[in-house]
């Protein structure tokens, strides 16, 4: 959404994929942003990542977004 502009609900979905398993997981949520919010807004998830390898990337639904910049690996130790 625009800074300043008309507001609404952000949806967003976290996507988690094992690379060992090939296992999906998808965590859904939303955030209602004012009219005129200048922002910066922060989203978490408070998922457990698999011990294994994988990434994580967030999805935002509505309105449409996404970008490979959002896309992170995690290896757990």
């Amino acid at each position: 959404m625009q800074a300043g502009g008309p507001g609404g609900t952000v949806k967003y979905s976290w996507v988690y994929k094992d690379t060992n398993t090939g296992v999906v997981t998808t965590h859904s949520g939303s955030v209602v942003v004012a009219a005129g919010a200048q922002g910066p807004f922060t989203i978490t998830d408070s998922y457990v990542h698999p011990t294994s390898k994988g990434t994580v990337y967030v999805i935002f639904t509505t309105p449409s977004y996404a970008s490979p910049s959002l896309q992170q690996s995690w290896t757990c130790r």
